[in-house]
């Protein structure tokens, strides 16, 4: 069977898995079936490779490729006469010799200028349910642009919006009701509390904010949010997320002022802090499941949410760089009445290596079923091993230990550690993986 004779329902979904337009490309060129067919992909990328950026800035090879963003305009052209819904992906790849520092003048990559998106953003209004953008941020970083109102106005059925590398107003942006998942990552964003954002996202249900610098007293005020990723780059005065029916965050900052939570069905929770310079305020009970805490300050961090007495699982990192570990208050953590019903805990590489001078973990856990720990890589000495584990495992009598071992270490360094374990834990099963660092 030759490949035109299969059916088109599964001709069009081949077509929308291919990987990028390029090769959307060959397709069309390849017999007039799949040239027909290829207007009704569901999802489709564009993307300037590195190789593609130098061509086109090089004297002898600049006026043999069309421009970048024409190939844009004339693919949306293409694929306008198909009704159905699209996935639209634009990305340019950032070339390896460009300083961090750089300042590129040209506008032949600056994917969320107005001007360009005018140009073929209202032929695929209609058709966009999802929309990715990964700006140029050597052309986008010095240019504010109202891309996100020009899409607000114009894209009404646009259920998944993401932007990276770019600096966005907010000035004269509309409400996007359908919009239910918004990703916005390295950009500058001129709303310094996040109020266009709730009053313009009401819909939304997934956040992902990374990495999002201009803020100062950002609130995250979203009714209908459940999952949310926020990766704080700046110092800010303080960070408020009120979501009800929030059931998932993940928070990265480094020194807040002060940090509240009014999230009180939240279920998993993943704070990277610094160090809090004022208390953190949970506005009620929560009712955590999983807890993730990497800290300097991780006795007071755990207080804070000790009285969640439903967490199942537990993981503990030091604050630090992957192989330098920041400096870290002395403290002990009673488990047992701290967490008196963990059945897993999970000890980072920079956790186990402070284990126990600077952090001691104190209570029976006869509730423990499984405990995770990632070996450091300037520890793999087994009698150290043993002396860390002992105090944990003494009356963990039904506990499965997963040793994950560093990924760079020599092969007898291994054997040497799993000999020495199982020997001197004869009771205890034994799973054995690696982990790479960095």
């Amino acid at each position: 069977m030759e490949l035109e004779d299969l059916p088109s329902p599964v001709l069009v979904e081949i077509l929308s898995r291919l990987g990028d337009s390029t090769e959307l490309a060959r397709c069309r060129l390849a017999s007039r079936t799949l040239r027909s067919l290829s207007r009704d992909v569901r999802s489709v990328r564009l993307f300037c490779s590195r190789d593609r950026f130098l061509r086109s800035r090089a004297p002898d090879t600049r006026d043999h490729d069309t421009p970048f963003r024409s190939l844009v305009a004339n693919l949306a052209s293409f694929l306008s006469a198909s009704p159905g819904p699209l996935a639209l992906a634009l990305a340019a790849e950032r070339p390896l010799s460009a300083p961090a520092d750089e300042v590129d003048d040209a506008d032949d990559l600056h994917l969320t200028a107005v001007p360009f998106l005018a140009r073929w953003l209202p032929l695929l209004a209609a058709r966009l349910r999802s929309l990715a953008i990964d700006d140029y941020w050597l052309q986008s970083c010095w240019r504010p642009s109202q891309a996100l109102s020009l899409i607000a106005d114009i894209c009404h059925d646009l259920v998944n919006l993401e932007v990276r590398n770019a600096w966005l107003s907010v000035e004269e942006l509309k409400p996007m009701h359908k919009l239910t998942s918004l990703t916005l990552e390295f950009i500058r964003l001129d709303d310094a509390n996040l109020d266009k954002v709730n009053e313009c996202f009401p819909s939304l249900q997934a956040l992902n904010l990374i990495g999002v610098g201009g803020l100062k007293e950002p609130k995250i005020h979203l009714l209908q949010l459940r999952v949310c990723t926020w990766t704080v780059s700046n110092f800010v005065l303080s960070l408020t997320v009120c979501a009800p029916k929030l059931v998932e965050l993940k928070l990265k900052c480094v020194e807040p002022e002060a940090l509240h939570l009014e999230t009180p069905l939240l279920s998993e929770l993943d704070v990277t802090i610094k160090k809090a310079r004022a208390p953190i305020v949970v506005g009620e009970k929560l009712n955590l499941r999983s807890l993730r805490i990497e800290s300097s300050d991780l006795c007071n961090l755990a207080q804070v949410f000790a009285p969640s007495r439903t967490i199942k699982r537990l993981e503990l990192e030091a604050y630090g760089s992957s192989h330098v570990v920041d400096l870290v208050e002395q403290c002990t953590i009673d488990l047992l009445s701290t967490f008196p019903d963990i059945g897993e805990l999970v000890l980072g590489p920079r956790a186990w290596f402070i284990l126990p001078e600077n952090l001691s973990l104190r209570g029976e856990l006869k509730n423990l079923k499984k405990l995770t720990v990632h070996l450091a890589p300037e520890e793999l000495d087994a009698a150290m091993i043993t002396w860390k584990l002992t105090p944990l495992l003494t009356h963990a009598r039904y506990c499965q230990v997963v040793m994950l071992i560093p990924a760079a270490a020599s092969m007898d360094s291994r054997t040497h550690v799993i000999s020495k374990c199982i020997s001197n834990f004869p009771g205890i099963r034994w799973k054995w993986d690696t982990w790479k660092c960095g």
